[in-house]
């Protein structure tokens, strides 16, 4: 397997005390380096700004490339450097669908994170969407899914109304963005191959385990990509402020290891979204890469939290209006 890294994207930085910030990368290296992990590391390949507009407006990218120094809204600001660090943030992304399309597992340590820029419109700490420039690369039939806690309204923008990248996104529901609903399945020939599965709130591993076996897991199979992009946000953790879900560590690597069987082939990459409590978030992403591996790492953060009751009415409820189209 290969992990995909700048240290440049190191330098990207929003404001002091920002939960987006490069202590998230720099935890992350020294947790892998702490467990053995820290090798195979491939550098990325620039991208050109045709890769970029094959899902992003040319006024988004000239708006970026123009830079300045104001917040484009409360969250996220826009500086002079921020276009460079942004592209190479997607060339990792890019660099890692590479590998993946080669059989070999990928891991992409993107940042800025991508998954809420949509093709016309840049916030939420995003600024290009690193995923959907990686799936409109690859060229091939692929299936994104998208972990994150938040929706990733993004990328579902972006994808819509086609029927060559199918988007599943597990997220809080009703948080943060006036998004994700079950009803938003796409348009034109992209009807039926948007999914979203809006998770109630406090709920954890059993719900996630039960969407991704009763409906991600059946919807890959009958869709048979070519490829599987998981957006690899790690703020549905309990550890996580800026959500309220309570999946733990094993929670999270379980349901990339059943991603992850689901790709015999091994065309898989996952690409780093969300994730604000550093010590959650390296923990998941050094337990991803160790499955990878054939190795098992003992979590700190493995409490088992109690879940919303509710959590498993949702994803039946989800599963019927999905049965209208999918076999589940």
């Amino acid at each position: 397997m290969t992990i995909v890294y700048s240290e440049r994207l190191l330098e990207h930085s929003q404001w002091p005390d920002h939960p987006e910030s490069p202590l998230r990368l720099r935890t992350l290296r020294k947790k892998l380096e702490k467990e053995g992990l820290w090798d195979g590391i491939v550098e990325p390949v620039p991208i050109d700004d045709e890769k970029v507009l094959a899902v992003h407006a040319p006024e988004h990218l000239e708006k970026l490339r123009k830079g300045g120094n104001y917040p484009v809204d409360p969250d996220t600001f826009l500086r002079d450097e921020t276009y460079e660090l942004a592209m190479l943030s997607a060339a990792v992304a890019v660099t890692a669908v590479k590998e993946a399309l080669k059989g070999n597992p990928s891991v992409g340590l993107t940042r800025p994170p991508g998954h809420h820029a949509k093709s016309n419109h840049m916030g939420g700490f995003c600024y290009l969407n690193n995923a959907a420039i990686a799936a409109a690369s690859a060229g091939v039939r692929t299936v994104i899914i998208d972990l994150d806690a938040h929706h990733c309204n993004g990328t579902e923008e972006i994808f819509y109304e086609r029927d060559d990248v199918l988007v599943i996104s597990l997220h809080e529901a009703n948080y943060y963005w006036d998004s994700g609903y079950m009803e938003d399945s796409g348009e034109g020939s992209g009807k039926n191959y948007n999914i979203n599965i809006p998770i109630p709130a406090h709920s954890g591993n059993e719900t996630y385990h039960m969407a991704i076996d009763e409906i991600v897991l059946p919807v890959l199979r009958q869709y048979g990509p070519e490829l599987v992009l998981v957006s690899l946000g790690v703020d549905a953790h309990y550890c996580e402020t800026n959500a309220h879900m309570q999946v733990n560590t094993q929670g999270y690597v379980g349901m990339c290891r059943k991603l992850f069987d689901a790709c015999p082939d091994g065309r898989i990459a996952f690409i780093l979204e969300g994730g604000y409590h550093l010590r959650a978030t390296a923990e998941v992403v050094a337990g991803v890469i160790a499955m990878f591996r054939g190795i098992e790492l003992k979590p700190e953060y493995a409490e088992e939290k109690e879940e919303n009751g509710r959590g498993r009415e949702e994803i039946l409820k989800i599963k019927e209006y999905l049965s209208a189209h999918w076999n589940l």
